[in-house]
């Protein structure tokens, strides 16, 4: 068996030998033929972005919360969160600015008389921009692009693109919630203001302690008619009256308000809250290094293309040749 193969190993260096002309020739035009490909392919030039992401959570919570198991605005993100924000960089609103700021319609020279150009760019956007989970937990974002330029600013553009698209997000969710807050806060306010002016009236007319009042009337009215004195009876009998007409509401809208009161500072604190949510807007990443301007090219590997054109060009001959040999010497028999 081993003498077999160096007999055949020889056979075809031999047969090689025997039509290097042919090689040299069919190598040489493959050479030439895959270097003017090589040259015609548009170079295009990859800038990479990479940032952590950090959890998604209430901006409030996370500051103003005085939880034990309050959220932390320095908190990198999981797994789940990872996928979100790769979800959200494929989102229209990024990627229709992108293609309204750069025009990629033109820049990627998608032919104006195309009957699927819109397709065509979503498939040229998708091949160009790319991002994906890295294995330290980041998100790495790659540009391909022919300008060097570009391709380091559309990198970035994404980058800084993606804390206002999900602060957007979070805003117009926020938002409805701050307005209903607010709308029950200065509606409970106005209430309490309401109850307010109406003790107030009632302190006008001597009532100021419903409980304290009605025992220290009862107690001078007794003494009063002890000791006969009518004018004082009169009086205390006025009073008394007064306190036995509006005392009770007064005693209820006093319970009423306090109570009131403190839900008023609970809502006093979702409001702040809330408010907070729709005023402030943080980072949501932690930035490992913005995109450079690429100093090479990425694509095509000029060398790379010209070796495999050539090394295919002449392994095809040579399958070519001994077949035709095949078929002579089988033809000769």
């Amino acid at each position: 068996m081993t003498e077999s193969s160096k007999y055949d190993s020889s056979d075809i260096i031999n047969f090689i030998i025997a039509n290097r002309k042919i090689l040299i020739i069919v190598g040489f035009l493959s050479i030439l033929l895959s270097v003017g490909v090589a040259y015609y392919i548009t170079p295009l030039y990859r800038s990479t972005a990479v940032f952590f992401p950090t959890e998604l959570s209430s901006i409030s919570k996370a500051i103003l919360s005085t939880n034990a198991t309050k959220s932390d605005i320095l908190q990198l993100g999981d797994e789940e969160v990872i996928e979100q924000y790769l979800q959200m960089l494929s989102s229209e609103i990024i990627r229709n600015r992108i293609i309204s700021k750069y025009d990629l319609m033109n820049h990627y020279e998608i032919p104006k008389n195309s009957k699927y150009r819109r397709t065509l760019l979503q498939k040229k956007y998708d091949d160009y921009i790319t991002f994906r989970k890295t294995k330290f937990q980041s998100v790495k974002i790659e540009v391909l692009d022919p300008s060097p330029d570009t391709a380091a600013l559309i990198a970035n553009d994404i980058l800084n693109l993606l804390d206002s698209a999900i602060n957007k997000m979070q805003y117009e969710r926020a938002y409805k919630a701050f307005k209903e807050v607010e709308k029950q806060y200065y509606g409970l306010k106005q209430l309490i203001a309401n109850v307010e002016d109406t003790l107030k009236r009632m302190g006008t007319l001597g009532i100021v302690d419903y409980k304290s009042q009605s025992r220290a009337l009862s107690d001078a009215y007794a003494n009063a008619l002890m000791k006969g004195n009518e004018r004082v009876i009169k009086e205390i009998k006025q009073q008394l009256d007064t306190l036995a007409k509006y005392g009770p509401k007064y005693y209820s809208l006093t319970n009423y308000i306090e109570f009131q009161r403190e839900q008023l500072s609970l809502l006093h604190k979702k409001y702040i809250e809330a408010q907070t949510d729709v005023e402030l807007n943080l980072p949501h990443k932690f930035v490992v290094y913005k995109a450079e301007k690429p100093e090479r090219k990425a694509y095509p590997i000029r060398w790379l293309i010209v070796l495999i054109v050539t090394l295919s060009a002449l392994l095809l001959t040579i399958l070519l040749l001994l077949l035709f040999e095949k078929k002579k010497n089988g033809n000769n028999l």
